[in-house]
């Protein structure tokens, strides 16, 4: 009895795999002929049964699987669907070539994956132009899951999904890189065209070397270009901070990238970012400092501890960093104009003690020594804003000031200068 049910079992397999090879050579003819509906109906009939077969039925499956489906794309018929479908059939077929050892099918498979991902590419490119974000998003995530390895299209995806203010899928896409720890970084190749003498970059070292042969180009250089994790974590945190509503998990973010990358100035900008929406100013200006400790000529970092300082009331140290702002960047508009603005917001301070004075003789002489005080602050805003206004000489805002302050302290000449261009400018 034993030894018949072995005889039938036999039989039975012998009997599928007759069926399997005839159903597939019956869909490489319908492929062969154009009728790719055909092809798919033949697949689908021995699809249950595909995972049983021997190993090159099971591999020439998966190959006239993901070409039928690649033919159907190309048709329009569900195209995105059936591009996925084509994908995934070609990517089983490699690994299992890989796992046999026998590679019949993957010398056609593999370029046909890559002309497929190649189109997803550009019909992405084409929605992204269009700006049709969540299509161009889609697109490009079809084209990872296809090549996981190319993280560049994840990242691509999730650049179009903050566009297309899809902030939950934005979120699930830099959420996988950040625990990948991608960073997008890449030795990128130039040299110099002696025929224009400009830097020109080179898609490979190898090119570029053969140029340098031919002499056609010299000066060969290398660059690592810069990461994309500071860029992955600050969306990260934007969205849990502004979205999600969830602070600690934009710090957690933050502090992840951080073990990464300890020495990025950038994270510890958004750190403090964080810290300041949360109201936490003493922290953020401690964030502000550790930043200036690591690059002491980042000029924004000074400058963002001059508001917090100017905010909290601290003048002095508002000053002494805006500054040290313009000792480093003289063009630095905007901490000029702070810096300006204590003087004149503390010569308003005295003016409000001149409106509080009596009409006594002691009275009238602390007038005086408040009116010296209130001159002598609004000179020192105007050096400051002479300064600014030969970087910007169509500021509105810094002229009207200036014209403001010629008039009160009496030069009528600069006054009128300004009035003019005031005029000239529609003032």
């Amino acid at each position: 009895m034993k030894k018949t049910i072995l005889i039938f079992s036999a039989l039975l397999i012998t009997a599928f795999s007759f069926a399997q090879k005839k159903e597939l050579r019956t869909a490489e003819k319908a492929l062969k002929k154009g009728n790719t509906v055909e092809a798919k109906d033949m697949l689908s009939s021995i699809s249950s049964t595909i995972e049983s077969a021997d190993a090159k039925y099971k591999a020439q499956y998966y190959y006239l699987k993901g070409k039928t489906y690649q033919d159907l794309a190309d048709k329009g018929m569900d195209a995105d669907a059936s591009l996925k479908i084509a994908g995934e059939a070609y990517n089983k077929l490699i690994a299992f070539e890989k796992e046999q050892k026998e590679f019949k099918y993957t010398k056609q498979a593999g370029p046909n994956l890559q002309t497929m991902i190649s189109k997803m590419v550009d019909k992405a490119i084409k929605a992204q132009n269009a700006k049709d974000y969540a299509k161009a998003s889609d697109l490009l995530h079809l084209a990872y899951t296809l090549q996981p390895e190319n993280k560049d299209f994840l990242y691509y995806a999730a650049s179009n999904s903050i566009s297309g203010k899809d902030y939950d899928k934005a979120l699930k896409y830099y959420e996988m890189l950040k625990d990948a720890e991608y960073t997008g970084e890449r030795t990128q190749y130039f040299a110099v065209n002696v025929a224009t003498g400009k830097k020109e970059p080179f898609n490979d070292k190898t090119v570029r070397d053969i140029s340098v042969k031919a002499k056609s180009h010299i000066k060969p250089t290398q660059e690592k270009s810069k990461s994309r994790l500071p860029e992955i974590v600050k969306n990260i945190s934007w969205i849990y901070t502004n979205h999600v509503g969830d602070n600690e998990k934009a710090l957690k973010a933050v502090e992840d990238a951080i073990a990464v990358s300890p020495d990025d100035p950038s994270l510890l900008l958004t750190k403090g970012n964080i810290y300041y929406k949360m109201g936490d100013t003493a922290k953020f200006k401690e964030i502000m400092k550790e930043i200036i400790t690591k690059n002491p000529n980042d000029v924004d970092s000074y400058y963002n501890i001059g508001v917090i300082s100017a905010e909290n009331g601290d003048v002095e140290e508002a000053r002494a960093a805006y500054e040290k702002v313009l000792e480093l960047d003289p063009g630095y508009i905007n901490a000029g104009i702070n810096l300006s603005k204590t003087y004149l917001d503390e010569a308003s301070d005295v003016v409000d003690k001149m409106n509080e004075l009596g009409s006594s003789s002691a009275d009238n002489k602390k007038f005086e020594e408040y009116q010296e005080q209130q001159t002598a602050l609004y000179r020192k805003s105007l050096v400051i804003l002479e300064g600014l206004i030969e970087s910007v000489p169509d500021d509105v805002s810094i002229l009207k000031q200036l014209k403001g302050l010629y008039s009160f302290l009496g030069e009528d000449d600069k006054f009128k200068k300004v009035k003019a261009k005031l005029v000239e400018l529609g003032q």
